[in-house]
C-alpha cells in the first residue's frame, strides 16, 4: 500500500490530546479528571505507543500499524518515568482522507 501522505506522528500524538481534553470530562470518572487536572503540569504525558494487537476486536476491522497509530494519555511516574496511570488509549488514523479515532477509557 503506498501511504505518502501521512499525517506525522507529533501531529497524531497532538490531535489524540486535542480528543482526549474535548471528550475527558464525559468519560472519565469525576476524580480521574480531577487527578489528571490537578497532576498533568508535572506528570502528564501523551505518548505514541507500539499499537497493541488487540484493537481489531474494539474496532472491527484489522488496523494496518502503518496508517494506523496507538497513542497513550495518563500520568507518568516518577520514580521510573513510564506512563503508568493511563486514562485513555486512543487509534488515530494517520491518513488525512480517511480521519478516524477511537479512544478506550479508563474505567474503575
Amino acid at each position: 500500500m503506498d501511504t505518502p501522505n501521512l499525517i506525522s506522528y507529533d501531529d497524531v500524538i497532538d490531535a489524540a490530546y486535542d480528543i482526549f481534553l474535548e471528550m475527558a470530562s464525559d468519560n472519565l470518572e469525576p476524580a480521574d479528571v480531577l487527578l489528571f487536572t490537578m497532576q498533568f503540569d508535572e506528570r502528564g504525558a501523551a505518548e505514541l505507543v507500539e499499537t497493541k494487537d488487540d484493537w481489531a476486536e474494539h474496532v472491527g476491522f484489522d488496523v494496518d500499524k502503518e496508517v494506523y497509530a496507538e497513542v497513550r494519555v495518563g500520568l507518568v511516574n516518577e520514580e521510573n518515568d513510564e506512563l503508568d496511570d493511563v486514562f485513555a488509549r486512543l487509534l488515530v488514523s494517520r491518513d488525512p482522507d480517511n480521519k478516524f479515532c477511537h479512544v478506550l477509557w479508563k474505567r474503575d
